[in-house]
């Protein structure tokens, strides 16, 4: 497909978005659920799941990341999208636990981890771009302060400003251990298709798994808002980090 066939289609898909969003406001806010971690810490997972703004259709999607790497593994994320309106949300998600069960359940990723901060996109009395937490399971004196802080990028997309009428964001995540140089732990360089003219971000959940002589390791669950077709969307992705 030419360049012009590709920049023709997003034109297309752009302006039918806006169109639908001139008459509506409510978007597409993806929930969560966190499945947890691998017992050594290597894997993480979590399920997103809705229903599409626009044709009602009920759709689910499992990540399992490599936190080492922090990319998923080879063969996800898994995905069940129904293109029913008329089909419940709860079967799109049995399908896509039925794909990922094998996986799960053969590198026994069960272990909750512990949930250090959770800022869901209702509460405004949070900053979504700064979260401070102690990582202590029973909090001591002086506590083992680590702050996660998120800041916005603004990558120019001329067919995102002409029709959203905004650049399309981009973000840099940081992590600072109290009393030590923070640490990027995630840079975009560039927007990928699927975060095409994103308006903001949020960190929504910090997560840590403390595996018995394995390195720690922090899960970061970031909100990502997106033009939709009924308003902003939303959805997730995963930064993870092993630590000493």
């Amino acid at each position: 497909m030419t360049r012009r066939c590709k920049a023709l289609r997003t034109l297309c898909a752009l302006t039918a978005m806006l169109a639908m969003a001139a008459t509506a406001t409510a978007g597409d806010q993806a929930e969560r659920q966190i499945l947890g971690f691998s017992p050594d810490g290597s894997l993480f997972a979590f399920e997103q799941f809705g229903i599409q703004d626009g044709s009602g259709f009920p759709y689910a999607n499992i990540f399992v990341i490599d936190t080492a790497k922090d990319r998923w593994i080879k063969g996800t994320p898994f995905s069940a999208f129904l293109r029913d309106e008329g089909a419940e949300l709860a079967e799109a998600r049995h399908n896509v636990k039925l794909q990922a069960e094998k996986l799960l359940r053969t590198r026994k990723i069960s272990h909750a981890g512990r949930l250090l901060a959770s800022n869901p996109p209702a509460e405004i009395s949070a900053d979504p771009h700064k979260v401070v937490v102690n990582t202590d399971p029973v909090p001591i004196s002086p506590p083992e302060l680590w702050t996660f802080a998120l800041q916005e990028k603004t990558f120019k997309n001329p067919l995102c400003t002409a029709f959203a009428g905004d650049d399309q964001k981009g973000f840099t995540l940081t992590m600072q251990k109290h009393g030590q140089p923070p640490k990027v732990l995630h840079e975009d360089m560039s927007i990928p298709e699927s975060r095409t003219c994103a308006l903001r971000y949020g960190i929504s959940d910090v997560l840590i798994h403390d595996p018995k002589g394995g390195k720690r390791v922090f899960a970061i669950l970031i909100s990502v808002f997106k033009h939709g077709f009924e308003g902003p969307d939303r959805r997730f992705l995963a930064v993870t980090a092993q630590v000493p």
